[in-house]
């Protein structure tokens, strides 16, 4: 507990520091049952004699904040525990106003968590992962690391998505990120200025559209449809365009390689940048795989950014940035800015985790967990597409969700709410939409529900759409 008291002081001396004990307890500082310096310790740091400090205390026991012990010391009294105060007004307030949205309460016990954008922690390779984060702590940890991330990573994430995706591109080019979110922030920062047009999927995902508001971009939100984003409905003046082709979110379509090529063309024609979120291209269940838009470009406009939330866990906040030679620096000189660095450590496990090979059997394993849990509610999807209760939306070839639309004059807040009675807890389809006329629709997440309970889990969903249908 730090006490202060002016330099110089010669008369009340003992009311401040009375004042100032008595604060720390009444606020919390100090809690019940701590021990306060020996009053000879005090006075020796404040610079005030012991006599002064043994009368603040006596005053304090006295009015039942400090307690003394026998042979102990002094301890704050059980009885003296923080006062609530009002929180002190300032006058700063912030340049931007940002509100996070309140998200939405998590299912009620035993209920079947239907959400997307979620894995599942039982599959997370908990002993290999241990295992590479003991073997990176037998070394000491570095000062400094390079902002773009260790150089042994990056080459292993390159060598990764070479053989993965097919994306060709030097280590050097490699940014390590916390995440796609970040990922997508920093070349953001690189690319655009207050007052630029940007463009994004609609429906799509919104933290995007909120970065780029918030950085004062406007912001054209462009449909999609089921080959993907519409290119005809692109702006001609944006300067950045942010698109998932390989899974959208959250339609779940993927673009055609024909809307890939007229996507690069209008890139090129119109001087513009592409950000291409590989979202979910790990988890594929059925076709061959499109080739990436990185892969395609020839121009040098395409922005990879890749996460290994779906793979392994959002909560490692791991992910990267592949950039042409021309932004490398400045998006280093970005990431340096915002946080020096990645963690050392959590770079040293994941190099493990990729060259040690664990990472592609981890992939393996999970391909299999959901792709069977991926049929299971495709099934039961295109089977209530077929009873009327829903309608077909874009055919959904990846990731952990599927989705559908739901029929003419059905609202996704009767349906979510008839799902709670049932015991079934959903993601909002139109979360981020704002196009007159984009219809609503259904998710039906499957990373947080075991195969065995999927028939249950869709049973009581099925129940739902049957009563608001």
């Amino acid at each position: 507990m730090d006490l202060y008291l002016e330099p110089g002081t010669r008369r009340g001396v003992a009311n401040a520091l009375f004042d100032q004990i008595r604060a720390a307890v009444t606020t919390g500082r100090v809690a019940v049952g701590d021990r306060l310096p020996p009053s000879r310790e005090l006075a020796a740091q404040l610079g005030i004699s012991r006599q002064t400090v043994t009368t603040v205390y006596g005053r304090l026991v006295a009015e039942g904040y400090l307690e003394g012990r026998a042979g102990g010391g002094t301890f704050v009294a059980a009885t003296a525990g923080p006062t609530p105060t009002m929180p002190v007004a300032s006058v700063l307030r912030p340049a931007v106003p940002l509100h996070r949205e309140t998200p939405p309460p998590p299912p009620a016990a035993g209920a079947f968590d239907l959400r997307i954008g979620r894995t599942d922690p039982s599959l997370f390779p908990l002993v290999e992962w241990r295992q590479c984060v003991v073997a990176a702590l037998q070394q000491v940890p570095e000062s400094y690391g390079d902002p773009a991330g260790l150089l042994a990573l990056r080459r292993a994430l390159a060598h990764w998505i070479g053989r993965s995706r097919g994306v060709e591109a030097p280590p050097e080019h490699l940014v390590v990120t916390a995440g796609a979110q970040q990922a997508v922030d920093l070349v953001s920062r690189v690319l655009l200025r207050p007052g630029d047009h940007a463009a994004v999927e609609e429906p799509g995902y919104p933290p995007i559209r909120n970065l780029w508001a918030a950085m004062g971009v406007r912001v054209t939100p462009v449909p999609v449809d089921h080959e993907g984003i519409v290119v005809d409905r692109i702006p001609p003046d944006v300067r950045l365009i942010y698109t998932t082709p390989s899974h959208q979110s959250p339609t779940g379509a993927t673009m055609s390689l024909a809307r890939r090529r007229a996507l690069l063309t209008f890139a090129e024609e119109h001087d513009v940048a592409v950000i291409e979120d590989d979202y979910d291209s790990e988890h594929r269940h059925s076709d061959r795989p499109l080739e990436p838009l990185f892969r395609l470009d020839r121009a040098g406009r395409v922005l990879y950014v890749c996460t290994f939330a779906k793979n392994l866990a959002a909560s490692l906040r791991l992910g990267f940035v592949v950039v042409p030679g021309s932004l490398v620096e400045a998006t280093t000189a970005w990431r340096e800015l915002a946080d020096v660095q990645p963690p050392g450590l959590t770079q040293q496990a994941l190099h493990r985790f990729i060259t040690e090979g664990r990472l592609e059997r981890h992939l393996r394993r999970t391909r299999r967990v959901y792709r069977e849990r991926h049929e299971i509610v495709r099934t039961a999807v295109d089977q209530w597409c077929t009873e009327g209760l829903l309608r077909p939306g874009p055919r959904n070839h990846a990731g952990l969700h599927v989705s559908a639309l739901l029929p003419e004059g059905v609202t996704e807040t009767s349906v979510q709410a008839r799902a709670r009675r049932q015991g079934v807890a959903l993601s909002r389809y139109g979360e981020s939409i704002a196009l007159s006329g984009t219809p609503a629709g259904l998710l039906v997440g499957f990373g947080l529900t075991p195969a065995d309970q999927l028939p249950d889990a869709l049973g009581g969903l099925h129940e739902a759409l049957a009563a608001v249908a």
